[in-house]
């Protein structure tokens, strides 16, 4: 299993939308590993500590 996810894939693992995750990932709730100038990853930890922190931490 890959430890990291494309932004879609993380919105999807966490049922939010994709602008929601983008959000977060701007209110630094999310962090996120820049690739490249196009592609962007978000590990499977770091999805699991912002479950782990509970989404009313996030609003």
């Amino acid at each position: 299993m890959n430890p990291y996810k494309r932004p879609h894939e993380a919105a999807k693992y966490l049922s939010i939308a994709l602008s929601t995750f983008w959000l977060y990932v701007k209110q630094n709730k999310i962090a996120v590993t820049k690739l490249s100038a196009r592609v962007t990853v978000v590990s499977q930890e770091e999805l699991n500590r912002f479950i782990a922190k509970g989404y009313s931490d996030a609003k």
